[in-house]
């Protein structure tokens, strides 16, 4: 477990203070000011989430009481079964907090998780409409069943999509196997990076959904799942 030395260190480096640490953790600021004051007991999973809130920031811990910024992060985690996108969705959620994270998603079909998993695609957008966190969606030309508000898809033609649909999200790409049931996510500044801008070119080839498109979500189907 991290040392509070180690927590005051780390925020030193980001020139973090108290309640920017809080914000990013989703904790509260008495909750950080105590524990940097050495008041109490603080929780293991609290001080678990303070460290991988700082590692996703760029640091480094060293032994007991060192810190650094590392340069460059790679890491790749790969689940399979039944539940790798609820996997995908507590990853997901532990980065995205705040109305400034963006979630670029291309290729997604939104029927396969309507389909296979609507208990996670349920608690995917109760978190999206909790943080409010941002989407920016690639869909393959035509394709009408959008679970979220039309303006943040766009259509693509057939040709730009590949097999495997991927998303984006802070230093992260993760890529779904719907038919193997298998997510792989890559935490790569550089590749996400590489990967965000690609899509940023294609969003701009990509045409705006026109208005009054149906949108099948509204299918009756869908509605009673939700309930």
């Amino acid at each position: 477990m991290i040392t509070v030395e180690q927590i005051r260190a780390a925020r030193a480096l980001l020139n973090w203070n108290q309640s920017d640490l809080a914000d990013k953790a989703g904790l509260s600021l008495p909750s950080i000011n105590n524990i940097e004051r050495q008041i109490g007991s603080p929780r293991v999973s609290t001080m678990e989430t303070i460290r991988i809130t700082l590692s996703n920031a760029g640091i480094e811990f060293i032994g007991n009481n060192g810190v650094q910024k590392h340069s460059e992060v790679f890491e790749m985690k790969e689940f399979q079964g039944d539940d790798f996108i609820e996997k995908l969705n507590d990853d997901l959620f532990f980065c995205m907090r705040s109305p400034e994270d963006v979630v670029m998603m291309f290729g997604i079909d939104d029927s396969m998780y309507v389909k296979y998993v609507p208990e996670q695609t349920i608690r995917y957008y109760d978190h999206q409409a909790k943080t409010g966190f941002t989407e920016r969606t690639l869909l393959r030309e035509n394709d009408n069943f959008f679970l979220s508000d039309q303006s943040i898809y766009r259509w693509i033609g057939p040709q730009s999509i590949g097999l495997v649909p991927y998303y984006v999200y802070k230093d992260r790409v993760a890529m779904i196997m719907w038919d193997v049931k298998r997510v792989i996510i890559i935490r790569s500044q550089a590749i996400a990076e590489t990967y965000r801008a690609q899509f940023e070119f294609l969003w701009e080839q990509a045409k705006p959904i026109p208005k009054g498109t149906p949108n099948r979500s509204k299918d009756p189907k869908f509605q009673a799942k939700k309930k």
